[in-house]
């Protein structure tokens, strides 16, 4: 991995369990070690520096302070979430009317592109598409309504099926994924997933870094989500033991979606990356 700094522009780092862990009570992140000086380290080598989290708490706005007070600071316009990916892509797609069954962390993104979006409610007529993302309240007849919507034919996506992920005490439920899980077994239609490991959302960073897939280095602490993403657009997929997996977890995944180089953490970053 000697001299990687050569050929990489730049570097996409995950958040939870990667850069930081959030604290489910306060909701304030904590910064990983060694995570502030791997932004500077890449900084400092001329790599541009992206945060790509598969969470839809918080509309992309709201991560920045909340990275910020932890020492993760980010040009703006250089954090995404899978919801932002959604508002691009779902435009892309010529959806014009969309179900959201989320919180404002998926529904604000979408309507600040302009799109057209309904909540999960009764008699609120066609549309083309749903979105399931992040969110605490819903009940039955949100579930009900999604899975009318999706049997009268509007396409069903989700912006992550993960089932967890890292926080300040361990796993944390992947609520996206829970409620997918559910309409996929009431409508029979397994959703589109637009979060990693999708490569929708590193495609989209490389065309507003204007920097080419191969010329990045992915970090994550998922071997299922941000490594298998990395490896299947073409990027240097660096994996680190701080979030959801250990060491035998990245080294038993299979071969053509392996992280090419696993760290205990980011404080091994710098003499692992540039020695």
């Amino acid at each position: 991995m000697s001299g990687a700094s050569v050929s990489m522009r730049a570097a996409v780092f995950d958040i939870d369990g990667t850069l930081a862990v959030m604290d489910k009570v306060s909701h304030r992140y904590t910064a990983l070690p060694g995570a502030i000086a791997a932004i500077a380290a890449c900084r400092a080598a001329g790599l541009k520096t992206f945060a790509y989290t598969n969470g839809t708490f918080y509309p992309p706005r709201q991560y920045y302070p909340l990275l910020s007070s932890a020492g993760l600071g980010f040009d703006d316009g250089h954090i995404l979430t899978p919801a932002s990916v959604a508002a691009t892509f779902l435009a892309e797609q010529g959806h014009s009317r969309i179900m959201v069954l989320g919180a404002d962390g998926t529904r604000l993104p979408l309507e600040e592109a302009g799109l057209n979006v309904v909540g999960p409610k009764p008699d609120t007529g066609e549309v083309d598409a749903v979105l399931i993302g992040w969110t605490s309240e819903f009940g039955l007849p949100d579930l009900e309504a999604v899975c009318e919507a999706v049997w009268n034919g509007a396409r069903l996506y989700t912006v992550s099926d993960a089932p967890y992920f890292a926080s300040a005490k361990g796993r944390m439920l992947g609520v996206s994924g829970a409620i997918s899980a559910m309409v996929a077994q009431a409508t029979e239609q397994r959703p589109m997933v637009i979060g990693k490991p999708s490569t929708l959302g590193l495609k989209l960073i490389s065309k507003l870094l204007d920097v080419e897939p191969s010329e990045m280095l992915v970090i994550g602490d998922d071997p299922k989500l941000e490594i298998r993403m990395a490896r299947e657009a073409g990027a240097l997929a660096i994996g680190v033991t701080t979030g959801i997996a250990d060491a035998a977890a990245f080294e038993t995944a299979p071969e053509a979606i392996r992280a090419q180089l696993v760290l205990q953490g980011l404080q091994e970053f710098n003499e692992s990356i540039w020695r």
